[in-house]
């Protein structure tokens, strides 16, 4: 990740929004150090990192800051669709910072499931094919079975990202009905040639939106330091799901997450 525009947004909106006052941000490999007047703090997404790393920080949980995934975790909050039954993730993207391996991925999805869902993942089970593709089936505590196919594809090629609840009453979807692909939110079609645009946030405008979600999830943690303690208590779930993967992988059976 490039300082230059991260860091001077992350202070000017810190300073906006009065979430911890003047900051000083440095960005590290795979993860983003901040300090204030109550202490450093370091933010890490590379979820791979040797435990004496990722241990001294809190994850860095962007997906949570998404719209898309918040919206849609509005619908199931609200019982629209009823009781979640089920979740179907499809997350084939090419690797890039944010996705540097596997782990990273389940990562995502793990947390992401159990946000929407509401439901702690208790049982995991996992078929790895080589390092760039994975299929898994996870059981939540109160019987929501999350179907997952995750993985990296091509360098440049579309990412295709999809999650699905499956509620008793309907299912609530984040992409457009039968739509797999990546969709923008401006076209501008001139003759033969169709250009996209991808901006979503019009404070955080010209940064990626994997980056502005990051900065919006920062902010939230700096406005409510309390949250910290449930963020470690996350991180040491998710890497011990990541753990009942691999157990997984190696007898082809369930296994249990144990922290």
């Amino acid at each position: 990740m490039e300082e230059q525009p991260f860091a001077p947004y992350l202070r000017e909106l810190a300073g906006k929004y009065t979430a911890a006052g003047p900051l000083q941000v440095t960005l590290e490999n795979g993860a983003v150090r901040v300090e204030h007047a109550a202490g450093p703090c370091r933010f890490y997404y590379d979820f791979s990192l040797p435990p004496a790393q990722s241990g001294a920080g809190l994850p860095l949980l962007h997906w949570r800051a998404k719209r898309r995934y918040a919206e849609l975790r509005g619908i199931v909050e609200q019982g629209f669709i009823g009781r979640p039954l089920a979740v179907r993730i499809h997350h084939i993207v090419p690797r890039d910072e944010f996705g540097r391996s596997l782990q990273d991925l389940v990562s995502f999805e793990a947390d992401l499931a159990e946000w929407l869902t509401g439901q702690r993942v208790e049982r995991v089970f996992a078929d790895f094919s080589g390092a760039d593709y994975v299929n898994c089936i996870f059981c939540t505590g109160g019987g929501v079975r999350v179907s997952l196919e995750l993985g990296f594809s091509p360098a440049g090629s579309q990412p295709v990202l999809l999650h699905e609840v499956i509620g008793r009453e309907g299912v609530a979807s984040d992409v457009a009905v039968d739509t797999q692909t990546q969709q923008y939110p401006m076209y501008v079609l001139r003759g033969g040639e169709t250009v996209t645009y991808a901006d979503l946030d019009a404070e955080l405008y010209g940064l990626e939106n994997t980056q502005a979600d990051c900065i919006r999830f920062i902010l939230g943690v700096l406005r409510e330091p309390e949250e910290a303690a449930a963020l470690r208590a996350a991180a040491d779930h998710l890497q011990a799901v990541w753990q009942a993967a691999v157990c997984s992988g190696k007898t082809t059976a369930y296994t249990k997450v144990e922290v």
